[in-house]
């Protein structure tokens, strides 16, 4: 078996065949994702909000987002991005330790690099808040088929 496959689910016989992402496919694809956001980046000036949670997802479209202004030249880089976290107040106290982290090792490397990116932590004013909310006004709590 190549070493392509080796760790893939089509090494471990479960029938699904090579990663799209494999080799030098994965490189491409980020690649191009770059050259879009770069593009659509320069087509006009309204500045950039990226919801950044800390997590996975928010972090790879940040990642890309970064990985294209730092392909452009400094003077290209012509309107702000801001990665805008919203601080529930009923998260885990590690996530939020983890996200005011992350956003200060943002702005250090933002600045540092001469990126047009900056880092936000909102909280929601206290009438407006989960507790206040649930017990307080009575809503039901959030679930899938119920948001406020």
């Amino acid at each position: 078996m190549s070493n392509e496959l080796s760790g893939s689910a089509a090494a471990t016989g479960t029938g699904v065949s090579a990663s799209a992402f494999a080799g030098a496919r994965m490189r491409s694809a980020v690649d191009d994702l770059v050259a879009q956001i770069r593009d659509i980046y320069l087509a006009d000036d309204t500045p950039w909000i990226i919801g950044y949670s800390g997590g996975k997802d928010s972090t790879a479209s940040l990642q890309l987002v970064w990985m294209a202004l730092e392909s452009l030249e400094p003077g290209q880089r012509h309107k702000k991005v801001y990665a805008v976290t919203n601080d529930t107040l009923v998260e885990n106290p590690i996530v939020v330790q983890w996200v005011k982290l992350s956003h200060r090792h943002i702005e250090a490397s933002a600045a540092e690099k001469g990126l047009p990116v900056e880092a936000h932590l909102l909280h929601p004013v206290v009438e407006e808040t989960f507790w206040v909310n649930l017990i307080g006004r009575g809503y039901p709590a959030p679930n899938r088929r119920f948001r406020w």
